[in-house]
Order: C-alpha cells, then sequence, then structure tokens
C-alpha cells in the first residue's frame, strides 16, 4: 500500500521565497556595475536639467523675456538681419546707421556663430510647431549652450580625472557663478557659445591624446575653428595648446601621440579659422597666430632629436643639440624681428596685451572705463566661484604631486587663467571651469580612500595617531561635509541667478523679483522708434536723425530705437568715442558747433534720477573726461580741470558742460518742491546749488516715468533733447575751426545757459 506524503504549503512557499530572493540578490550582484551606472546617467540627466532651468529660473520671477546687457542687441539685430537677407548678404552688410558718418563694415567686425545659434534654435522650434519669434529664440539660447558647457565640462573632468569628478564638476558649472553670469537667459554674447567651444575643444583634444585618436582630433580642430568664428577670446585656447606641449617638452614627456594630436587639431583649425572675415588669412601674421605653427616646428625637432639620441653617443649627441639650438634660436630671432620691422607679423592686440601684462592698463582709459576689464579683487574672485576659491590650491598640490600628462595639462590650464583672470575680471568665464576641475581633482583624491574603506575594498589605519580603522562611518562624514559644500553652491548660485542675473539692463528692477521691473528706457526706444526712426526718414527721402548718447547706449538706440548713432558698444573708433565725449564735456559755445559738424539732432542722457552710483552719466562723466583727453586732445579736455582727486569730487568746468545742463535741467513743473533725489552726493555735492533752470539750445522731447510715477518734481531716469541750433551756427563753426587751427583748445569756460 502506497504511502502517501504530506507538504507543508507554507514551508513550500517560504523555500520558493528564499530561493527567489538569493537568485535576485545574486543576479543584481552580478549587474552591479549597471546599477552604478545607472545612477549615474540619472544623475547626469538631473545635473544636466537643473542647469538649464536655473538660467531660465528669471521667468519664473515674471520677469520679461527681454535681451540683456548692451552688446546682446546688436547680436539679435544680426540674427535678424541674416534671417532677412542670407548670410552672404551679411558678410556684405555695411551699417550706415552706426558710426555717424562713417558707418560700421558689419559683415568683416562681427563673430557669426552667436547670431547663427539663434536662428538655428528658431528654425528647430519652429520645425516642431512651437511658433516663437527671432528674439525668444535668441533669450534661450545662452541658456542652452550653458547647458551643453556643463556636459562638456563634464567630459573633460571625465577624461582628466575619473567620472566621479566629472559628476562633482558638472555640478559645480551648472550653479558657478562665474559661469551662470554670461550662460543665463538673454546674455545673447560671445561668451555664451565661447566658453562652450572651449570646453568642447579642450575635451576633444585631450580624447585625441589620451586615446591616440586621429577622429578626436579632427573634432577638436573644427570646435577651436567654431569657437574663433564666435569670441575674441579664442587666442585664450589657441595659445594654451602650444602652451601645453612646450611645458610637455621642458619636462621631457612629449611623444608622438601629442604630435599627432596637435598636429591634426592645428591642422584642422587654421584653414577654417580664415575663412569668415572677422578673422581672414591675416590672423596666421599675428604674434599669437604663429605661436602654434612654431611650437609644431619645435614639436617635430624635439622628437627628431628624442630618436636621436638613442643612435648618437652622448657627447656627440650633446653637441649636436647645442648648436642646433643656437643656430635654429639665432635664425628663429632674427626672421621674427625682420617680419615685426617690415610689418608682416602683428603686435598682440592692445586688450590682450594688456591682459599680458596689466600694469599698462593705465594707458587706455577707454578699456579702464569698462568694469569688466579691470584686475579681480579677492571679493570678485569668491563672489563668482565661491568655496571653489579654497579647492584650488589642493588640486594644484595633486597635479603637482603626480605630473602625468593630464596633470600637466591640467595645471597649464588653471594656471593660465588664474593669472588671466586676475588681469582682468571678464576672464573669470574661463577661470570657472579651470577651478571645477582642480575642485574635482581635490576632492576625487580626498575622497577615494573613504569610498574604498566604506566598501570594504581597502583596511587603512592610522597606526601613528591611535586612531581607529577608517571605516562606513567615516566616509559618510566625509561624503556629507563635501556635500554641504556642494549645497551651498547650489545655493548661492540659484539666488545668484535670481537676484543678480535674472533682469536685464534695459528693464531694471530695484529687486529681481519685482514683476514690475522700470520701464524708462525701453519707454525711451519706443519714443525714438515711432518718432526718428531711419526708415521712416529713408522712405520719405529724408536724411534720418542722428541721436547722440555716450556709447554705452548705442547698441540699444540703433537696435531698438532703430536710429542713426555717433558712437556704440562696439568701441572700434575710439577717436569718435573721445569727441563725443568732448561734445558732451564742452560748454555750449564749443559743443554746439561740433554737434553741428556730426549732424546731432538728438542727445540722449542717462540721469537715473541724479544718482551716480546706478550707472547714470553722472558717475561715467569721469570717463567722458579721461577718452576725451586720451583720444581727443585736440578739444582740450583734461582731468586735471574737471576732477578733483584728493576731494572725490568734480570741479565747476563739469557743471559749465552739455551733460551736466541737460542732466540737471529743471523744468518749470519741477521747480516747486524739491526733487526726489538731489544732485548733493559726494562726487557732486555742488550739484544742488548748480541746477539749470534754463535752456536755449535745447528742448526737452521724451522725459521718463521716472522712479516713482505718482511723485511729481522728480528728476527722471532717461532724457532725449532735440537741438535747436541758433542762426549763426555756421559762424560759430568757422569760429572752433580757428581755434582748432591754432592747437589744442585753451579753455577758460565761460558762463553759458
Amino acid at each position: 500500500m502506497a504511502t502517501t506524503q504530506t507538504i507543508d504549503v507554507g514551508e513550500w512557499l517560504s523555500d520558493r521565497f528564499k530561493a527567489l530572493v538569493e537568485k535576485i540578490k545574486a543576479h543584481l550582484e552580478e549587474y552591479d556595475i549597471n546599477r552604478q551606472e545607472i545612477l549615474h546617467k540619472l544623475s547626469l540627466i538631473l545635473i544636466f536639467s537643473g542647469a538649464f532651468l536655473i538660467r531660465i529660473i528669471a521667468v519664473a520671477f515674471h520677469n520679461p523675456v527681454i535681451i540683456k546687457a548692451f552688446d546682446p542687441h546688436m547680436q539679435l539685430r544680426s540674427a535678424e538681419y541674416i534671417k532677412d537677407h542670407g548670410l552672404i548678404a551679411f558678410f556684405k552688410w555695411y551699417d550706415y546707421f552706426s558710426w555717424y558718418p562713417y558707418g560700421r563694415d558689419v559683415g568683416s567686425s562681427m563673430y557669426i556663430i552667436v547670431p547663427l545659434t539663434a536662428i538655428l534654435l528658431y528654425y528647430i522650434l519652429h520645425l516642431f510647431g512651437i511658433n516663437v519669434s527671432l528674439a525668444v529664440a535668441a533669450w534661450y539660447a545662452p541658456a542652452i549652450m550653458g547647458t551643453i558647457g556643463v556636459m562638456f565640462g563634464y567630459l573633460l573632468a571625465k577624461e582628466l580625472i575619473s567620472k566621479r569628478a566629472g559628476i562633482l564638476v558638472a555640478i559645480l558649472l551648472a550653479v558657478t557663478p562665474g559661469y551662470l553670469s554670461r550662460t543665463t537667459g538673454g546674455f545673447f554674447d560671445n561668451e555664451s557659445v565661447g566658453v562652450m567651444l572651449t570646453l568642447m575643444t579642450l575635451y576633444f583634444f585631450i580624447r585625441a591624446l589620451n586615446r591616440d585618436s586621429i577622429g578626436s582630433g579632427i573634432m577638436a580642430g573644427i570646435s577651436l575653428a567654431l569657437l574663433s568664428w564666435s569670441w575674441g577670446a579664442y587666442r585664450f585656447t589657441v595659445d594654451l595648446l602650444p602652451l601645453y606641449v612646450l611645458v610637455m617638452m621642458i619636462s621631457g614627456k612629449a611623444n608622438y601621440r601629442l604630435l599627432k594630436a596637435y598636429t591634426t587639431t592645428v591642422g584642422i583649425a587654421f584653414p577654417l579659422m580664415i575663412m569668415i572675415p572677422r578673422i581672414n588669412g591675416d590672423f596666421v601674421y599675428t604674434t599669437d597666430g604663429m605661436a602654434p605653427l612654431f611650437t609644431l616646428i619645435l614639436l617635430i625637432l624635439f622628437l627628431m632629436f628624442k630618436n636621436l639620441e638613442q643612435e648618437l653617443p652622448k657627447t656627440e649627441f650633446r653637441k649636436v643639440v647645442v648648436v642646433t639650438a643656437i643656430v635654429i634660436s639665432l635664425i628663429g630671432i632674427a626672421a621674427f624681428s625682420l617680419l615685426v620691422y617690415l610689418g608682416v607679423v602683428e603686435n598682440i592686440g592692445q586688450k590682450f596685451f594688456n591682459v599680458i601684462l596689466p600694469t599698462v592698463r593705465n594707458n587706455i582709459p577707454i578699456l579702464d572705463s569698462v568694469s569688466e576689464h579691470l584686475p579681480m579683487s579677492w571679493g570678485s574672485l569668491y563672489t563668482n566661484i565661491g568655496v571653489m576659491t579654497f579647492f584650488i590650491p589642493l588640486g594644484v598640490y595633486y597635479a603637482l604631486k603626480k605630473p602625468t600628462e593630464k596633470n600637466i595639462f591640467l595645471l597649464t590650464y588653471s594656471l593660465t587663467t588664474i593669472y588671466f583672470s586676475g588681469s582682468m575680471v571678464r576672464l573669470v568665464l574661463l577661470l570657472a571651469p579651470a577651478a571645477a576641475l582642480l575642485t574635482g581633482l581635490a576632492a576625487d583624491n580626498l575622497l577615494i580612500p573613504y569610498a574604498l574603506a566604506s566598501h570594504g575594498k581597502i583596511k587603512i589605519t592610522k597606526t601613528t595617531m591611535n586612531l581607529p580603522t577608517i571605516d562606513s562611518s567615516h566616509a559618510m562624514w566625509a561624503y556629507f561635509l563635501v556635500g554641504m559644500l556642494i549645497m551651498t553652491m547650489v545655493y548661492s548660485g540659484t539666488n545668484t541667478a535670481v537676484e543678480r542675473f535674472g533682469t536685464s539692463e534695459i528693464y531694471p528692477s530695484v529687486n529681481a523679483k519685482d514683476p514690475n521691473p522700470f520701464s524708462d528706457w525701453v519707454d525711451a526706444l519706443a519714443w525714438i522708434k515711432a518718432h526718428a526712426n531711419y526708415h521712416d526718414a529713408i522712405a520719405n527721402n529724408e536724411k534720418p536723425p542722428v541721436f547722440m548718447s555716450w556709447w554705452d547706449y548705442g547698441y540699444w538706440i540703433t537696435a531698438d530705437g532703430e536710429a542713426v548713432t555717433l558712437v556704440d558698444n562696439g568701441t572700434t573708433n575710439s577717436t569718435q568715442i573721445g569727441v563725443v565725449g568732448a561734445m558732451l564735456m564742452l560748454n555750449m559755445s564749443l559743443a554746439l558747433p561740433l554737434m553741428y559738424k556730426y549732424g546731432v539732432d538728438y542727445v540722449v542722457v542717462n540721469s537715473a534720477g541724479g544718482n551716480p552710483s546706478v550707472g547714470s552719466d553722472i558717475g561715467k562723466a569721469i570717463w567722458m573726461i579721461r577718452i576725451a583727453e586720451k583720444n581727443a586732445p585736440q578739444f582740450g579736455i583734461k582731468e586735471s580741470n574737471y576732477w578733483d582727486d584728493k576731494e572725490g569730487q568734480y570741479k565747476d568746468p563739469f557743471y559749465e558742460s552739455v551733460l551736466w545742463a541737460l542732466i540737471s535741467y529743471r523744468t518749470p513743473e519741477m521747480s516747486g518742491d524739491a526733487p526726489i533725489v538731489k544732485f548733493d552726493n559726494t562726487i557732486i555735492r555742488n550739484g544742488k546749488d548748480k541746477v539749470v533752470t534754463h535752456l536755449d539750445y535745447f528742448v526737452e522731447v521724451f522725459r521718463s516715468k521716472g522712479l516713482d510715477p505718482k511723485q511729481e518734481g522728480q528728476y527722471p531716469w532717461v532724457r532725449i533733447y532735440k537741438v535747436m541750433y541758433p542762426e549763426n551756427i555756421q559762424s560759430m563753426v568757422a569760429h572752433l575751426e580757428e581755434l582748432l587751427a591754432k592747437g589744442p583748445l585753451n579753455l577758460t569756460y565761460p558762463t553759458s545757459t
């Protein structure tokens, strides 16, 4: 008789469940690397998404989608021209409405990549049925380029250091103010694309070197060419690569992989670089253009001698090296000197020479007048790169401790950017990625022991200090501290994006979160467009009205107001900027005939309610004086006559100037109660007693609403005056020419109305 076997269902299910769990655990352990990869990729998605959102966060606070700063308005104007007329027509575009009466050859003086990015984004969005204007596409383009730059920062760190460091570098670049400042929504200018292409070039160059890849070298060359089409600071990258090659040769680490990567990059880049008019073939004959080619020759010779060293005895080899070095040096110096003497080789541009030797900058007031061209202070350094400031020395230490070809590149890149950004604060854009890379290297070296210990892969003890074994709890605290530093950067970067970079200079506000920013400049430009734009004048066969203002507002007036200007932010004609400064600083009797000669019809002044600390022409007047003295000395403007350096205030001649008359003019309806902002602060403390109440030759045609439209009697932000030339203006012109024929004016500053 068969025996019946009973089965415990509960036990059976329990055994099967345990077996299934063990099987799943074994399966997961088998694919442990894949889990890490998934987590890694999710982290990157979050970082890149966060980088983009931070750059467009201003939209969340109801700020208008409007182009920022000054230069981006010309970039948008160029994009519109390319869209309407085509790229070939753009290269032939001569703009008669800038730098009147001379005009400007825009096609040969503009970098083209920035306008093209907006056009490309515009057509991509329309392809997917998202109908936006070109201006809106231009607003979002910098945020997209900045996010792509974060991606290439990650790839560069991954190639130079590790994937862990890549994650940290990506987080830092996503929120670092030094990089955020030029890649937020609306900052549609060269830097937004330039930094991204710089990182792209460096990544592909290092990739070509590490992997001995011709394809990556070709991509590095294309990236470098695109960089040269987009930003004037391409010279940094063009000369960074040969500098790295020189350092590698001096350290004895140069090899054929370096020759292949460098030759491919330079060989592809240079022919493409000279294809656009902004650079053209003349670049090859500049000092910074010849450096990469000269270094290529040295690298070839170095590798030849390295091979020769193995073939010859030491004594003979040394003789060959010494003789060859002397001969090549003498020939090179003689040839270079001859080319410079004959004018074949151009010197480095003054702006870039100032970066190399910042002590000469005092001779160029037109550069010093731009705050971002000044040397960087400690406070500015910390504001732009935050806690990375403290990791830079540690990163340099670890790179020096292990001078591999990767670390030598990192040192060359970082140390040059530290020096150059110290010379010019604007170049913190190049320092920010380098600082992030050094921080990534430092953090990676600091956390490796803790990471290995927490996974049980090593057991580190510090017996000499009687400390316990490093375990997972120590690793937790190490990661916690680094995490807190990252969170500090994230909070600071996000807050900075809203408070500092969330508003446009053309649409300012007291608080970046204020949904109602001041529209004074927007209203002024709308008035110009409606009453005095060049299109209407040309349609009616009339001379377009000419606007005079300080050069800061030239692009706004031309691009947004569609009006003719004497000067703009291109600063391509320093003499004319000096003449405009003189016209604003001279008294009426001397300024009027000069304005007449230049055909000035309207004058725009930025009084900012009489407050010099918010970018008004009162604060900028000192630069008008200095630039006029330097670049238009024939008009007798001297800083010593206008400015009391000891007291820190303007002297009486300033209060006789056209600028002061137009800023301080108090109309009859303003004559009752005292204005909201008085002209009695430090640099114009005497201004309250010198307010002008009558004008003979100027009529105010536009006055912005001011800081508080409900209050009467206040000084406005922007004022526009029409020039009313007297009947005897021709004799005034003749008299001025007579005076100038005798030499520089000797100003006596007669009192004028």
